[in-house]
């Protein structure tokens, strides 16, 4: 079989794969920016973000006009997602060519009269077709962002020099001098290699990782064989190639100082919030960064360790026989595998997708090491089990728009009857929506982590209007809210999404709630989430540093109120008395010893009435004793009617923690007691409890008492849901007291968790009291 043949039909058989699952929706706030680029190129708007992208936008504009005129009178950012998504697989088809390209030169030693990447390489091909079924290559084909393009130009500018580090290879006995056709003929491939380098960072700015190193050792390599020559030229390609596309970008953004702000303002963002060893450095976050970097690529754990076990015998092999070509490869992923794990936030998989070649390579060369014929074998096997993980899910992903598009088209339908007042929204929906085009409803502001505010402007304002919102149910700033007024209309998620390789993709999510005017809204300085916690600490406020405020829609009947927080002082110090107020005069006092505290407040007809819409509600602290501040936090707050149902976390539970998996959860200790408050009736209480398998040998009892009486009882080994009714009379019995028992216990610090000496039974992820 001649190299042209057997490309051409692994390029046939991957274009097949892969055109019916083009996506016609922008399924990530990065694909999103980018078509908001090809609308309008503006890096100040993130449009696409900085830096810019510049040549791979100009390339994704030309595609879209030709795509718009083959897709008719479709809508405009399902053109603009489709032409995306063709540059994507384009790129992936030329990808093939370039990767044969650079491996067949990494696999022959002594150039001869015939090039290797004109000859079939058996090892080449085998490292080209695992790397190409690669799960993440396979994804990112047809994905609409620039991490395909971007990397298939550097792989052509890799190819190019290590075109002419084959060609400097010296011959025999080490002789290092190049015939004057060789010096020639490798100048040549340096040259083109530095050019293509500076487009490849006009297409992906992190390509400058895969090429530099790479280009800087083929300069090395020619010291003493016109080395001067090569550096000029290259020096003059690599510049030109550089303001091809950077005088464009410059002008556009409006000159040097407007783009370096953009920038500044990324690259700020980027160290604020990414996930990256440079801000986190820590063995744990280091083991997690490489798991991240060379196992999730592969979709499968037990395909990625098998890959990386033959790369790492790959290593061994070069080490051993040819330490010439692990030199090139070194330079080929050692620097991009730097800068990713310091610099680069590791969750987000795809930013792996440069080191997928090397790994690849690696892994077939220690294959090698077995036999050629072994060789064949590995890739056929890693190969096969790569596409039968990643088919199915390429499959669902074209099938299924994403979670922003199918909400706002159930939107739309709706509002086609009867359209809310305003629409608001998590930051993260913004940039989607705008891309949306014109919507169905005004849009409130969205100011990252801030929003709730600007739903606190609204109901301040007297409004009553229905509002839609739409939110990230990893967010948890929505509970400063009156619950009761939050109807789910329906949550959209994208089930493809918790496979490894799609790491990072967002917004993954989103629930659409309904509400109405709230009897209720917290304004700043409430801890009643970790999330809230957070932002209460960066505004400075709490009930120790100032009267914290709620809004109370006005009523004239009887309500209660649960409240419930901490004393955050060490034990023995002073306690802290909370005085909390109603329109200026005092409702309720009380002292809280340093820990947590609640209480069940009942507020008497009429105390709520007065003039405005609302009656606004304050609580503050302050030390009983000594001059101290001691600080304090309200984290449970919620107001009814008094016929209304309550409840509320009690004694025995642990604070209120967060991950991004699972959103906000809490611990509970051996015995933890929920409060309910409201008329005697039957309950129906829900939870779920992560696995107790994780961290004991036995399945644990789960056992629900009100008082004395057991109610219901679960033995658990794994994660589940669990619900059960508590009547309204054992209830009453027991005061309001529910309580959670847990047959197994434990304390970390006991079993090498540091110094938490907390006592913990279940990890409840999720918990809900509901009329029955």
């Amino acid at each position: 079989m001649t190299v042209p043949r057997a490309l051409a039909g692994l390029a046939l058989i991957f274009a097949l794969a892969h055109v019916p699952f083009l996506p016609d929706s922008l399924g990530d706030i990065d694909s999103v920016n980018f078509a908001m680029g090809v609308r309008a190129f503006n890096v100040a708007e993130h449009q696409p973000h900085p830096p810019g992208y510049p040549l791979y936008i100009a390339i994704a504009k030309v595609v879209a006009v030709a795509t718009g005129a083959a897709m008719g009178g479709a809508a405009q950012t399902t053109v603009e997602a489709r032409a995306l998504s063709v540059v994507s697989l384009l790129a992936g088809l030329v990808a093939i060519a370039c990767l044969y390209g650079a491996f067949s030169s990494l696999t022959v030693r002594v150039p001869d009269t015939s090039p290797p990447w004109a000859r079939f390489n058996g090892l080449a091909l085998a490292a080209t077709v695992v790397t190409v079924a690669c799960p993440l290559f396979w994804y990112l084909a047809v994905r609409p962002l620039s991490d395909m393009p971007g990397l298939t130009f550097a792989l052509a500018s890799q190819a190019c020099l290590l075109r002419a580090w084959w060609r400097q290879t010296p011959g025999p006995g080490g002789d290092r001098r190049l015939s004057p056709a060789m010096t020639s003929a490798s100048g040549r491939m340096i040259v083109l290699g530095s050019l293509l380098a500076a487009l490849s960072i006009g297409m992906r700015s992190q390509t400058i990782w895969l090429t530099l190193p790479l280009l800087t050792l083929v300069l090395l390599d020619r010291v003493g064989r016109g080395f001067a020559g090569a550096l000029l030229g290259s020096s003059i390609t690599f510049v030109a190639g550089g303001l091809a596309w950077g005088i464009p970008l410059l002008v556009v953004s409006g000159g040097f100082g407007p783009y370096l702000t953009a920038l500044g303002s990324q690259a700020g963002e980027d160290f604020a919030t990414g996930e990256m060893l440079y801000t986190n450095p820590s063995l744990r976050a280091t083991a997690t960064a490489l798991m991240r970097t060379f196992l999730a690529p592969w979709d499968s754990p037990v395909l990625g360790t098998i890959v990386v076990v033959l790369a790492a015998a790959g290593v061994v092999h070069l080490l051993w026989r040819d330490r010439r070509t692990l030199a090139a490869v070194f330079a080929l992923g050692a620097p991009y595998l730097v800068f990713h794990l310091a610099f680069q936030d590791t969750s987000f998989i795809r930013y792996a997708l440069p080191l997928v070649p090397v790994v690849a390579f690696l892994a077939m060369t220690g294959a090698a090491l077995a036999s050629h014929k072994a060789t064949i074998v590995a890739a056929a096997a890693v190969s096969l089990l790569s596409v039968s993980i990643g088919m199915p899910v390429l499959v669902a992903y074209g099938a299924e728009p994403s979670p922003v598009v199918r909400v706002l088209a159930a939107m739309k339908a709706e509002a086609a009857a009867g359209a809310p007042a305003m629409l608001g929204m998590h930051h993260t929906f913004k940039r989607p929506l705008e891309a949306e085009g014109p919507l169905f409803a005004p849009v409130l502001a969205s100011p990252p982590r801030l929003e709730w505010l600007e739903l606190a402007k609204f109901w301040r304002d007297g409004r009553t209007d229905p509002i839609w919102f739409l939110a990230d149910p990893m967010r948890s700033d929505l509970a400063l809210i009156d619950p009761a007024s939050r109807v789910t209309v329906r949550e959209y998620r994208w089930p493809l999404v918790a496979r490894p390789a799609f790491g990072g993709v967002r917004p993954t999510a989103v629930t659409w709630y309904r509400m109405a005017a709230p009897g209720w809204f917290a304004e700043e300085g409430w801890s009643l989430t970790p999330e809230t916690s957070g932002m209460a600490n960066l505004m400075g406020r709490g009930p120790h540093l100032g009267p914290i405020t709620a809004q109370v829609r006005r009523r004239s009947g009887p309500a209660r109120l649960m409240v419930g927080g901490r004393n955050l002082a060490a034990t023995g110090d002073p306690a802290a008395r909370f005085t909390m107020a109603i329109d200026g005069i005092a409702l309720q006092e009380w002292d809280a010893a340093p820990g947590f505290f609640l209480h069940v407040i009942d507020i008497p007809a009429g105390r709520l009435t007065g003039d405005g819409p609302f009656a606004v509600l304050t609580i503050q602290s302050s030390a009983v004793s000594g001059a101290a501040v001691v600080p304090t936090a309200i984290e449970q707050f919620d107001l009814q009617d008094a016929d209304r149902l309550m409840w509320a976390y009690g004694e025995g539970w642990h604070e209120a923690e967060y991950s991004p998996a699972v959103g906000v959860w809490r611990w509970t200790s051996e015995r933890a007691i929920v409060r309910i408050a409201g008329p005697p009736q039957d309950v129906r209480v829900t939870l779920t409890v992560e696995s107790p398998g994780r961290y004991f040998d036995a399945p644990t009892t789960i056992t629900a008492r009100a008082g004395a009486l057991e109610i219901a009882s679960i033995a658990l080994s794994n994660t589940d849901t669990w619900s059960f009714t508590a009547s309204g009379e054992a209830l009453a019995a027991a005061g309001g007291a529910l309580t959670i028992e847990s047959s197994q216990t434990f304390v970390p610090s006991e079993r090498g968790g540091g110094a938490d000496n907390r006592q913990l039974g279940l990890r409840i992820l999720a918990f809900r009291v509901a009329n029955r």
